[in-house]
């Protein structure tokens, strides 16, 4: 089990982690608000998927209202000493939505399900074990 560090410097802060998608990092903010690991589409452009990659479409409701996204089957996808192979993601054009911000997506709680999450606000550690 690794331990990650993450910096809270303000009440508006968000805990923001290092994940890989097909071994290319990127930068999630941990959203235990979040069904749906979702990230944004200019990411998914970069690494080579186009919008005929699609495995389907749903509604689902941000911060920022509701939004239409596309679902993606994600072939290689780590985060917080966890993998998951054919991890199904959801995406949108963050900038078409205008959205700047300064991280790729959220990690959901479909990607932390079966696990046993710690976040110490104290040390500013977070961390996963795999359910028993």
């Amino acid at each position: 089990m690794t331990k990650y560090p993450f910096q809270l410097t303000s009440d508006e802060d968000l805990i923001i982690i290092n994940a890989w998608i097909e071994g290319y990092k990127i930068r999630l903010a941990v959203d235990t608000a979040a069904t749906h690991t979702t990230i944004d589409f200019n990411i998914l452009l970069m690494l080579g998927y186009s919008e005929k990659d699609t495995t389907g479409a749903i509604l689902i409701e941000t911060a920022n209202g509701i939004m239409d996204v596309k679902k993606y089957l994600i072939s290689d996808f780590r985060a917080l000493d966890k993998k998951k192979s054919d991890f199904e993601i959801v995406s949108y054009d963050f900038l078409e939505k205008g959205i700047l911000s300064m991280y790729d997506g959220v990690l959901g709680l479909d990607f932390l399900s079966q696990t046993v999450l710690t976040i110490d606000f104290i040390k500013q550690e977070i961390w996963l074990n795999q359910a028993k």
